[in-house]
């Protein structure tokens, strides 16, 4: 199925005096996607997020933006069309949160009604309370006036978001609450999404694709797993040896989940000779609600499989199914397991993660 574009470059060069900043970068962001331009300090990839909505012109080639050369576009009115976010996020200091976030409505002459309205909404979208909408910048922390930067982006609801080094400028546990909150705001808003970093684990995690600059042009691009597979040398080097580990914090616990583990209801029998038990150490205990009680060793089983209520072992601290194979494998390693429950808090227990599925699919996708 042909995917729809809603940016384009197309041989995009920039120059300044005789330097060429960006050398006839050719790539195009399918619509919905979170696109992310990644490379070594003056690689040119701000400057190539910022030829998109025209901030830096473009000396050469054609930028296309939901299929019109940008060339062809008033400058004032792209700019207001295409959301931009900043590491330093910009907020007007004299300006409360509410002002701040509507400012591009006010801009644009719309009513003060819709404005509040809007401000409202995507103080609750980017998950901050409303009592911060009448507080000033100076009054927020680095995350929460980050979060206002978002929502302020999202304001005039554009199709396409800028994002130039978004969260470079927090701490390391904010920065990943901040991505978090990113990937979850993107499931419900479906942007496209043009974002810069210089961190590759951040490019792994938010990246559906992820595009390497050197030096003004484009050395590869793809998929994060894509890019682990690359044979270049430029990027084996810049992704470093790690790299692969880091790409499994975007593939879903799901994909290596166990759900036909043995199961047996609480007061009910093991069947010792059944097939199911092959290559299983212990079965699980489950009520007649579906929650698993606990499990079993099936060494500790009578002989005829029968069980005490006082023999079923509690459940290891559990996770969501939510979480990623990376962080899977971290819980197992910091709990000294080789297993992992997989727990819903709606439908209850989903099943196991086994440490050796993990690590078979690590040694799959790093041949």
């Amino acid at each position: 199925m042909t995917r729809e574009i809603s940016v384009e470059l197309q041989k995009v060069s920039k120059l300044y005096g005789q330097d060429k900043v960006v050398n006839e970068v050719s790539l195009s962001v399918e619509k919905g996607e979170i696109f992310v331009l990644i490379g070594p300090s003056g690689c040119g990839k701000t400057t190539t997020l910022k030829m998109i909505n025209q901030l830096i012109p473009h000396t050469s080639g054609n930028i296309l933006v939901n299929g019109t050369d940008v060339a062809e576009l008033d400058v004032v009115e792209l700019r207001r069309s295409i959301g931009y976010v900043i590491q330093y996020i910009g907020l007007l200091p004299h300006l409360t949160i509410q002002e701040n976030i509507a400012f591009v409505l006010k801009l644009t002459k719309q009513s003060k009604k819709l404005q509040k309205e809007k401000a409202e909404e995507l103080i609750e979208t980017v998950g901050l309370d409303f009592s911060h909408l009448n507080r000033y910048p100076r009054e927020l922390s680095g995350g929460q006036q980050q979060r206002v930067g978002v929502a302020r982006a999202l304001a005039a609801n554009p199709d396409i978001l800028l994002m130039d080094e978004p969260f470079g400028a927090v701490d390391p546990l904010t920065r990943e609450q901040l991505q978090n909150e990113l990937l979850r705001l993107q499931e419900s808003i479906q942007k496209t999404i043009v974002f810069v970093t210089h961190d590759m684990q951040e490019a792994f995690k938010v990246g559906n694709r992820i595009g390497i600059l050197r030096q003004g042009e484009l050395v590869t691009l793809g998929t994060p797993m894509e890019i682990v597979k690359s044979d270049d040398e430029f990027v084996k080097n810049f992704i470093g040896q790690g790299a692969l580990f880091e790409v499994f914090d975007t593939i879903p616990v799901t994909r290596v989940l166990e759900k036909s583990v043995p199961l047996v209801r609480i007061h009910e029998k093991v069947d010792l000779q059944a097939e199911e038990l092959k290559d299983w150490e212990n079965v699980f205990v489950v009520e007649p609600d579906g929650n698993c009680k606990g499990y079993i060793p099936l060494s500790d089983l009578n002989k005829d499989g029968s069980f005490a209520a006082e023999q079923i072992e509690p459940l290891p601290k559990a996770s969501s199914p939510d979480i990623s194979v990376k962080l899977a494998v971290q819980e197992m390693l910091w709990g000294g397991r080789t297993w992992l429950p997989i727990v819903d808090e709606s439908t209850g227990f989903k099943g196991i993660v086994l440490f050796r599925s993990c690590a078979a699919l690590v040694a799959e996708n790093g041949r």
